[in-house]
């Protein structure tokens, strides 16, 4: 009921708005994997987005809107019932369940929902929406709203945050961000309060921030420049006063594209160093930081366009500390304009350490776009 008001609220609010745009996305994930009791399941997830954007004069709007039908072995799972039963980690109950059973979940959820006033050097956001900080290309330290762990199914489905956004643009390069998003202890989420500078200085992208969020205090830096035709990235962050006590997250990396005879379309590389410095055995919160058991994580990432149609994507994750690797190729054929079929494979290994819970996994998603 709640969810339905909201919407109607929204879409009352922006009747009057013109140029509004209407778009819609339907994805099914098709994958296999083991269940907490070691057996191998099927499970099928469909979900449809329907997203409305809109604008007039300083006013801007977006509202997506989902249903998600989950079919399959996971479902008569105990423990996976368990984790689809926990609230969304977001401060508005913004979700509901239609229909459930030991063999299927149909539900609906806001996935966005804000509002924007933007004039001059100033521009302010409040709603569901994503608040994307950092720049590292598999981990981002000082992305305190919407961290996402690089081993996601689905690592572009980013939930966002419901917060209040301000930023002030002083020149082209260069502003002020301010993110206050309120607490809900019904779904574990913590009120957050931060702000960060971001400018260029010396050919350099350079970021610092500072912020509470709960009861713990944070502070950091992100930079980015160029060395060659390859790029250097690297983000420290800096916690005190929460209940894991103070700790520190590094991330610090290479990328870029190498062309050449060898590969025409140019193959894009990266490799990245993950710092992690919470005491050993505890786990930070999914909602609030990357999560890492290991203190030393080393990725890589590669991509190329084997034709215009086709694309091979490769990410390869390594525990420093306990022998185990992470490693998942993405394949995606376009097999039309507004059609994508993507072959998905996990593979994990090491009996303890960073990826000892995860299972190999078989994925096929089809994405129709209209």
């Amino acid at each position: 009921m709640r969810l339905r008001l909201l919407c109607a609220l929204l879409l009352g609010m922006v009747q009057p708005l013109h140029a509004m745009e209407i778009r819609g996305e339907y994805r099914n994930l098709l994958f296999e994997t083991e269940n907490s009791t070691a057996q191998r399941v099927v499970t099928d997830l469909n979900r449809l987005r329907l997203q409305w954007r809109g604008m007039l004069d300083a006013w801007s709007w977006q509202l997506s809107y989902d249903h998600e039908f989950l079919y399959g072995g996971l479902l008569r799972d105990p423990w996976f019932r368990q984790q689809l039963e926990l609230s969304p980690p977001t401060w508005l109950d913004a979700a509901a369940t239609i229909s459930s059973s030991p063999s299927h979940r149909w539900q609906h959820r806001l996935y966005r929902g804000w509002l924007r006033y933007e004039k001059g050097p100033w521009r302010w956001t409040v709603g569901r929406q994503r608040i994307a900080w950092g720049s590292g290309r598999i981990w981002n330290p000082t992305d305190r709203f919407n961290p996402i762990q690089p081993t996601a199914l689905e690592p572009d489905q980013k939930l966002g945050v419901d917060a209040v956004d301000g930023q002030w643009r002083y020149s082209g390069f260069g502003g002020i961000e301010v993110v206050a998003a309120p607490g809900n202890a019904h779904s574990g989420t913590t009120r957050k309060l931060a702000i960060r500078w971001a400018d260029t200085w010396a050919e350099r992208d350079v970021a610092v921030l500072a912020g509470r969020m709960g009861r713990e205090s944070v502070a950091g830096f992100d930079i980015t420049g160029n060395i060659g035709d390859a790029a250097y990235r690297m983000e420290w962050l800096q916690s005190w006063g929460g209940s894991v006590g103070r700790y520190s997250q590094v991330s610090a990396g290479f990328d870029g594209t190498l062309a050449n005879s060898w590969f025409p379309a140019g193959l894009y590389l990266a490799v990245e160093y993950f710092f992690n410095g919470a005491p050993q055995g505890h786990r930070l919160r999914a909602t609030d930081a990357v999560q890492s058991i290991s203190h030393h994580l080393l990725g890589g990432m590669a991509g190329y366009d084997l034709t215009p149609l086709w694309r091979l994507d490769m990410l390869f994750l390594a525990d420093l500390e306990q022998p185990g690797w992470f490693l998942a190729p993405r394949l995606r054929w376009s097999a039309r304009e507004d059609l994508d079929l993507t072959w998905i494979a996990q593979w994990p290994t090491g009996s303890q350490g960073e990826f000892a819970a995860f299972h190999r996994l078989l994925a096929m998603q089809l994405e129709w776009y209209f």
